[in-house]
Formats: structure tokens, sequence, C-alpha cells
């Protein structure tokens, strides 16, 4: 556990909130720790909260590195399991059912405002994984090297924030680029099934400095494109979702963006990624129709001709 040492568990996840009530029983909130660090595990890595819950329960005060990385680790778990925890404090729960106490001085805050409430809670949340994320990146930890996270990059075209940045900004967010990686090794993966695994190698190793900005855009926005179609746009902070969406607040949930919205999205990214498809194979071909021969090479599993 990352928390409750000397039984401050409620002051500590105040110190780190400023939202948190320290006269909180902390027991109540335990059930929603647990559940954040196995998610945070998930996400970075169970070996770095391994690490973290070693240099926490240990008797020295930490410094240095280790210090940071608690603190960095702490941070995201602390803002979820407060998020999570706060959706089931708004009612009492008792033997005659579910109530809700309102103090003389207090009043039931409108359904807008929980909402808006919530998701900023969750950009404290996203906010603290791409400050985790950046140490992470930064350092190169053992514990890093043996996540799923780093594995990933090793397999995809765009190695980092920066170059994918460089086709689309998401606000220097490292929680973004990371949610998104496992759908750009998979475009990756569809790139190297129309070039061939040769090409893609070259690719890959550096080999084709005219073609790899090309190909990393192709890779860029076929994960955008696969994104918007399979998630919500409400998993992804909300200054980026409001890139695939103008008009998206992502202050209510009943409010989401539109369905004529998330297509134009679709489509404008969509093609700009077929775009950039043809100028790779245009490159690797060296013709100039995008890529694609109007006469194919005389072999007799050519069944077929363009005009």
């Amino acid at each position: 556990m990352l928390f409750n040492k000397d039984n401050n568990g409620s002051k500590e996840l105040f110190e780190i909130s400023g939202t948190f009530q320290a006269s909180t029983p902390f027991n109540a909130i335990t059930t929603e720790i647990s559940s954040a660090i196995d998610i945070i595990s998930g996400i970075v890595g169970a070996g770095i909260v391994s690490r973290a819950e070693i240099i926490y329960e240990s008797s020295n005060v930490p410094e240095g590195d280790d210090a940071i990385l608690l603190e960095l680790v702490r941070r995201p778990v602390a803002f979820l399991a407060i998020c999570n925890y706060s959706k089931i404090t708004g009612l009492s729960h008792g033997a005659s059912g579910r109530k809700m106490t309102v103090g003389d001085n207090e009043k039931i805050p409108f359904e807008w405002m929980i909402d808006r409430d919530d998701r900023e809670m969750r950009e404290r949340y996203y906010r603290a994984l791409d400050s985790l994320f950046s140490y992470l990146t930064s350092k190169n930890t053992e514990e890093w090297k043996q996540s799923d996270a780093y594995k990933a990059l090793s397999d995809s075209l765009i190695q980092n924030l920066a170059q994918f940045e460089q086709v689309y900004p998401v606000n220097h967010s490292q929680y973004t680029f990371f949610t998104i990686l496992p759908l750009l090794v998979e475009a990756k993966n569809k790139l190297e099934e129309i070039i061939g695994s040769d090409k893609m190698a070259e690719i890959m190793a550096g080999s084709c400095p005219a073609t790899t900005p090309k190909a990393r855009k192709y890779t860029a926005l076929t994960a955008l494109v696969t994104a918007l179609k399979r998630w919500s746009i409400s998993i992804f902070p909300i200054e980026v979702a409001r890139q695939f969406a103008p008009s998206y607040q992502g202050n209510k949930e009943n409010r989401p963006a539109t369905k004529e919205e998330i297509e134009w999205a679709i489509d404008n990214l969509s093609k700009q990624a077929a775009e950039a498809q043809a100028e790779v194979i245009c490159d690797i071909s060296g013709n100039p129709y995008k890529g694609f021969p109007l006469i194919p090479e005389n072999d007799p599993k050519n069944k077929y001709f363009t005009v």
C-alpha cells in the first residue's frame, strides 16, 4: 500500500490532493486505493509500482530519485481513487435505503456541477500520469524497461511523443501517446502488410530518411482513426478531445460529441492517412503515380490491369 503509514492515510491524501478531507476515515477509501494501484500497475508496469511501495514502506526517508518516483506514482493513484470515491459519497446508505444529508450552510450541487467536477478530477489524474510517464521515459529504469508500454515502443515506428506531435499535436500529453501506442503498433503492422517486411525493416532501421516521416504520418493518422472508431473520446484529456470535435465540452456525459462530428473527424483523418500511404508507396515504387503502377509487371500471377 502506498498510503496510511502511521495511520495517516487520509492526511496524506489531503496533502496530495488538497480536496480529500483529512478527517475522513481512511478505511472508507481503502478499496478505491487498491483498485487504483492495480490500474496504475497495468498502465506503467507492476515493477514500477512495487518499487514505489518498497520505497514508501522503508524506514528511511526517501531522497533523490526515490523520493521523486514515489511522489509521481502516488499522485495518479490518489487522484483516481478520490475521483472514484467521490462518485459514491453523494448519498449515504442505510437500512432504510439511500439518503442525502445537507448541512444548514450547504446546498445540493446541480448535476452539471458534479459532472464538471468529476471531469476536472479526471484531468488531474491525466496530468499526474503525464508527469509519471515523462519521468520514466527520461530515466529508463530497469522497472520501466520491463513494462509492456516500454516493450511496445520497440515495435512502434513512432518512438516518442515528440515524433507523434510532428504529425498530430496532443497538448504534450504523454498519457495520450501511451494510450494510443498499441494502435500505433497496429497501424505499423498494417503498413508492413502493404509495403512488405523488408521495406518496413529498412524504415525501422533508419535507412529511408525521406520515407520515414511519411510512414510515421500514416501510422499516427491511422491510429487516431482507429481510436475514434473503437473508443469514446471521453478517455482523452479534454484539450485533446476538443481537437476531434470542436463543439465537444467534455463536462457532461449526456452531451458527448455528436455522431456527425466524430464522422467528420474520421473522414478527415482517413483521407490524410490515405494520402500518406500513397506517398510511402510512391517512394518505394519510384513512380509518380502515387505508388500504383499503371501496368503490372509481366508475371503469370498478375491477372489484372489498371486504367
